[in-house]
């Protein structure tokens, strides 16, 4: 079967790159699932929140912004034990009255959650 495969693809150079462009968003689609619900140990102390978002972003290799304007009178909640990234920044943002969103590239923005009413 590989040994079919392999000379169906020389006979069609115009396909290769189709079929690499779709075995790779076939491998890579998995894995981005898995490393939003993997698990990570996290032992965050409570400090100032724009050095708790720094500590998670080295961490969890996340892109995380959040305006100097929001944080920086803002100290975040500690963040320890077995916790997915989200579970983690959701605990971490707990009384500041600030939220994340996370873009389509995968970058965390901290922005001001909506008031209550």
């Amino acid at each position: 079967m590989l040994e079919w495969t392999a000379r169906w693809l020389r006979s069609r150079p115009a396909s290769r790159p189709l079929l690499v462009c779709l075995a790779l968003i076939m491998i890579a689609a998995p894995i981005s699932i898995r490393a939003d619900e993997a698990t990570i140990h996290f032992d965050i102390k409570a400090q100032r929140l724009s050095e708790a978002l720094m500590a998670f972003g080295a961490q969890t290799g996340a892109i995380v912004i959040a305006p100097s304007k929001l944080t920086s009178s803002k100290i975040s909640t500690p963040v320890t034990g077995l916790l997915t990234r989200e579970q983690a920044l959701t605990r971490m943002l707990q009384g500041t009255g600030l939220r994340y969103e996370t873009n389509s590239d995968g970058t965390i923005l901290i922005v001001r959650a909506p008031r209550h009413r």
